[in-house]
């Protein structure tokens, strides 16, 4: 008994250990017959505990009856996990009931160790040798469900391992309790768990071979995939190590930058023999997101290395660099812009040339009717007069808004009160006598508006352009609203009218040069308060309604950052 006791407490903390380290292996490879393995090492390890709780308390019987069950639902799940390595098998509702019924049915047979109960004869055939056929059976069945097919294309030797040492296991099963039908003495004893140990620790180490194998070829088959991607790229890929040593770089950089091994990512892609400006390879520890730099190449060519730290497993950090080639991007940026200049240009001049038309057509006329002096009267004569100052103004209007469309004036900031431009923009509506009677003219600015900089002669320009906008389009009678607010860092000038609002497609082309629906305007008061609120690092945003109005939202930062555009939104 001592003897046995030792040999079944060594056998538990065998299979105890080896359980242990499935968990660890089923950390890293969470396959589904792996998963039913480990379920089946698990329940074989309680089952030697079991067997060891027995020989202190052999009168137990529970303790047989649980050790019947979890062997054989433990058998079963060992076939499970050859048909899940086979056909990717599933355990489903109808499996399941039959392991429960089977492992009941272990459970009913009894204590096999007595010998009475292991006489007890099923169908002529002792007890224990019908309960050894069939888990021996099960246990080959699984280890043919191991071998690999013919046109399995697998060159790892881990699944035709596994599948023997579960036939010799299962053999052991079946023949051992044939062998042990007399007396059990010593030698007899060690041999039969010697037996097992060999088979057990067989099956054992097949397994991580086979979970082990796995593992090497989806690594191999994730690297060709990688490798196959990074090359695929169209651009760019090295890995550059703390001396600027390249360690790694893709197809892309040896057909395009020549030899690369062992040489330095600067003398690849730069066009000196020292570091590229704003390289972040020395303080790469500290970097979170990427970075991206411009690298200037031999012969002309423009680079774009967008850098990315990456941890080693020694604890090294590397830069990841995607390189891209934009030489030809910015050669194409460079023609587009000069074409977009021209067509601009070319826009330009037309706009001008049709809006001098009339006004010079006008002086032509009035000059002809001069030139025949003697036929007119001195009130015609006086009249013919006022249309050429008329136009001449309007000329000089034209050409003075051009010049300064063309030819922006930087914003001069300094620090100011938008209050003083708000208000002033309001004394010039409520003085101008043709408004003062029929706009209604309301003014609010939120106290919480700091000082901050600005152009005040270019915002009052802005503001008042806007506002006198607001007022033509109301045909001067109407509700004029001017509100300043700050909200988020940046303050806000709202400017809104009770007037006839604007469509969509106006909305949308209301900031083009030119474009205007009044007969007597230039088209290019709000393009160039566009601009200027685009160089204080605004925009200005429109709300409209056909029949409801319109609403100009100046947008100017407190910061003074750097932010052109307009954005519009319908309400």
């Amino acid at each position: 008994m001592p003897m046995t006791s030792a040999l079944t407490f060594a056998s538990a903390l065998t299979l105890t250990l080896q359980f242990l380290i499935f968990v660890y292996l089923y950390s890293f490879h969470r396959a589904r017959f792996f998963h039913y393995l480990l379920l089946a090492w698990g329940l074989m390890s309680l089952a030697k505990g079991l067997h060891l709780a027995r020989a202190f308390v052999p009168d137990l019987d529970v303790l047989s009856a649980l050790i019947n069950a979890t062997f054989f639902v433990a058998t079963l799940l060992v076939l499970a996990g050859g048909l899940a390595f086979r056909t990717d098998y599933r355990i489903g509702l109808r499996d399941a009931l039959i392991g429960v019924l089977g492992g009941l049915a272990a459970a009913g047979i009894g204590d096999l160790s007595d010998a009475s109960v292991a006489a007890r004869s099923f169908v002529g055939v002792p007890a224990r040798s019908v309960v050894g056929v069939i888990t021996g059976g099960i246990l080959i069945a699984a280890g043919l469900q191991f071998w690999p097919r013919r046109a399995q294309s697998l060159g790892y030797r881990g699944p035709r391992f596994l599948a023997v040492a579960l036939t010799l296991w299962g053999l052991h099963r079946m023949v051992s309790p044939f062998i042990d039908c007399g007396p059990g003495t010593g030698p007899h004893v060690m041999m039969i768990h010697a037996a097992f140990m060999v088979c057990y620790f067989l099956c054992t180490f097949a397994i991580i071979i086979v979970v082990l194998d796995r593992a090497r070829s989806e690594t191999a088959t994730l690297k060709e995939f990688n490798e196959r991607l990074v090359d695929g790229l169209g651009e760019g890929l090295q890995l550059v190590d703390g001396d600027f040593r390249i360690r790694h770089a893709n197809r892309w950089m040896h057909a395009q930058l020549g030899p690369i091994s062992a040489r330095r990512c600067y003398e690849v892609i730069g066009a000196d023999t020292h570091p590229c400006p704003g390289c972040p390879l020395e303080r790469r520890e500290e970097m979170g997101e990427a970075e991206r730099i411009q690298v200037a190449g031999a012969n002309g060519r423009r680079f774009s290395l967008s850098c990315s730290p990456v941890r080693q497993p020694d604890g090294q950090v590397f830069l990841l660099e995607l390189v891209t080639d934009v030489t030809e991007r910015e050669r194409l940026q460079a023609r587009l812009t000069e074409a977009e200049r021209l067509a601009a240009a070319g826009e330009l001049a037309a706009g001008v040339a049709h809006e001098i038309r009339n006004p010079l057509a006008a002086i032509v006329n009035a000059t002809t009717l001069l030139g025949v002096e003697e036929t007119l009267s001195g009130e015609e004569r006086a009249q013919t007069l006022g249309i050429v100052k008329k136009e001449a103004r309007r000329l000089n209007r034209i050409l003075s808004d051009f010049l300064i469309f063309a030819r922006p004036r930087e914003p001069k900031r300094l620090v100011g009160d938008i209050r003083e431009i708000v208000d002033h923009v309001a004394a010039l509506i409520r003085e101008d006598p043709g408004w003062a009677h029929d706009v209604e003219l309301s003014v609010r600015v939120d106290p919480a508006v700091p000082s901050f900089r600005f152009d005040a002669d270019q915002i009052t320009q802005v503001v008042w352009n806007i506002a006198l906008n607001g007022v033509e389009a109301m045909d001067g009678s109407g509700r004029l609203s001017i509100a300043a607010s700050l909200s988020e860092a940046q303050v806000g000038i709202a400017i809104s009218d009770t007037g006839r609002g604007m469509p969509a497609e106006e909305r949308r082309r209301v900031f083009e040069p030119f474009y205007s629906r009044k007969p007597a305007g230039t088209g290019l008061g709000l393009t160039i308060a566009r601009r200027i609120v685009a160089a204080h690092g605004g925009r200005i945003e429109i709300e409209s309604t056909p029949g409801r109005g319109a609403c100009f939202t100046i947008l100017l930062p407190l910061g003074g950052q750097d932010d052109d555009g307009d954005h519009s939104r319908r309400r």
